[in-house]
């Protein structure tokens, strides 16, 4: 699988570029259903998430990059599957993730649907993370990724504790399990971002932008 092969004959070759500083690594390690749901700013933090993470993650693909045949053997190759796949409706995307999901297997997902717009903030997040998590019995692994890591060529990544969304929703009986979960999402995203840039980037590593 092309998968493998950038892990294993590529992702030295990122190290060293990008030499990523990856705070509470031990995070990433998990096993069965997980979810690991990172902020969204460039093309390329799938592959920063997949380098650094040691799970194997499947990702979700805009149908059109598997209209042609070579196309569809390439992006398949890399663990990634159409979003129209499990169903002809919206909710398509939804099935296909949650069926990954109880396979056992680790799901990656940006929960702002889109690259955020600018540097210094998230862009609102869609609910639809909170949903799979639910329906497939997934432990979530928040992840926030400096979004200047590209533009400084130093990956910045720190992890969050894991969410359990059976645990959320036990400890929310007034509110809907997907909107607190929803919540709990947002919260730390939010506080990993804010330990980010107070606690764990180095003066020497800072630079002007």
């Amino acid at each position: 699988m092309l998968y493998w092969f950038g892990k294993i004959f590529v992702g030295p070759f990122f190290y060293l570029i990008f030499r990523p500083i990856v705070r509470y690594h031990e995070r990433l390690r998990s096993r069965g259903p997980v979810m690991y749901l990172c902020n969204h700013f460039s093309l390329a933090d799938a592959v920063a998430l997949t380098a650094v993470c040691p799970r194997t993650i499947r990702y979700m693909a805009k149908e059109s990059l598997f209209s042609t045949p070579i196309g569809n053997a390439f992006f398949r190759s890399l663990f990634m599957v159409p979003a129209g796949e499990g169903g002809g409706s919206r909710l398509g995307p939804v099935k296909r993730a949650i069926a990954i999901l109880q396979e056992k297997k680790a799901f990656g997902i940006f929960p702002e649907g889109h690259r955020s717009a600018v540097y210094t903030e998230m862009d609102a997040f869609e609910k639809g993370a909170a949903f799979i998590a639910l329906k497939g019995n997934a432990t979530i692994i928040p992840v926030y990724m400096d979004p200047l890591s590209w533009k400084r060529m130093r990956l910045r990544v720190i992890v969050g504790e894991r969410i359990d969304p059976e645990e959320v929703k036990a400890s929310c009986p007034g509110q809907k399990p997907v909107d607190a979960l929803a919540d709990r999402i947002v919260d730390t995203l939010a506080t990993l971002r804010e330990e980010m840039e107070t606690d764990m980037i180095p003066l020497r590593l800072r630079k002007k932008v």
